[in-house]
């Protein structure tokens, strides 16, 4: 967060099966010494036991839209 600032965070879609939750969404993020802007589209997967979360994984792609 040094480096950027989050201008939309926007989950989408939320898939839920057993203990784990998938999440699809977007973003986008501006690069503070430069003033760029990025555009991502983003997966996290979380494994919960005993209502809490246990693992989180992320996955993402990011273009540059400057």
């Amino acid at each position: 967060m040094e480096r950027t600032e989050i201008i939309n965070f926007e989950p989408q879609q939320y898939i839920v099966e057993d203990n784990m939750i998938v999440v699809l969404g977007k973003e986008r993020q501006r690069v503070k010494h430069s003033g760029r802007e990025l555009k991502q589209k983003w997966v996290q997967i979380y494994t919960g036991e005993n209502n809490l979360i246990t693992n989180m994984e992320e996955f993402a792609t990011s273009v540059d839209v400057s």
